[in-house]
């Protein structure tokens, strides 16, 4: 699997494009912007992609801003998010945070995903583990053969997810942590929806905020 992600838009989320190498079958995670998806573009055309899936890790603005751009790029895509994300899809659309992010109303799903659903890539499975916190629709995808994970915002390089949002819940969010740290090899790279990426082993280590919820 090929990997390569695009921080952008004022909050700097990770859009990540990926694919498979043999079959070209790829899938866009949390479209930001506009923007970034022209560039997503002209990487699929350069490659010969064929984007099979559209994916977003959790409902928040900023993870969700383009998906309406993402299906008219890449009509052929799938939508998929949480059954709680779709609940709360455009929720935050005309928030003070939507706004900021620049998020337009997003289309319904095409697919929802729930805890232990495997989606196909090419030669990849991407494993689906529920990890409401953050929000109640957040997801993390796992490539067991990959050893990498897309966390959006649970987990990140040195730190963990805002757990003071409307419908955030911190003892939830404390619980979906330790289930990716127990189930997950400590070798997995995890790309979170923001900042640089890291794996678990390094988090357990080093992430203040991690160690303190162990203690």
């Amino acid at each position: 699997m090929r990997v390569k992600v695009f921080p952008n838009a004022p909050f700097l989320v990770n859009t990540i494009l990926f694919w498979d190498e043999e079959t070209k079958e790829a899938a866009v995670v949390d479209p930001g912007s506009k923007e970034v998806l022209e560039d997503i573009e002209d990487i699929v055309d350069r490659e010969n992609l064929n984007v099979v899936y559209v994916i977003n890790t959790h409902e928040h603005p900023d993870h969700t801003a383009a998906n309406a751009w993402a299906k008219l790029k890449f009509p052929e895509a799938k939508l998929i998010m949480h059954p709680e994300a779709k609940r709360n899809l455009n929720f935050w659309v005309e928030s003070e945070i939507g706004l900021m992010a620049g998020a337009e109303y997003s289309p319904a799903p095409d697919r929802t995903v729930n805890e232990g659903d495997v989606l196909k890539l090419g030669n990849s499975e991407l494993r689906i583990l529920h990890t409401p916190g953050h929000s109640p629709g957040s997801i993390v995808l796992y490539s067991p053969t990959d050893r990498v994970a897309f966390v959006g915002d649970l987990i990140f390089k040195g730190s963990i997810g805002r757990y003071d949002l409307p419908m955030s819940d911190f003892s939830q969010l404390k619980s979906s942590i330790f289930k990716v740290l127990k189930e997950l090899p400590q070798d997995t790279v995890l790309i979170p929806g923001h900042g640089e990426k890291t794996t678990i082993g390094e988090e357990l280590r080093e992430n203040p905020f991690i160690r303190g919820l162990i203690r």
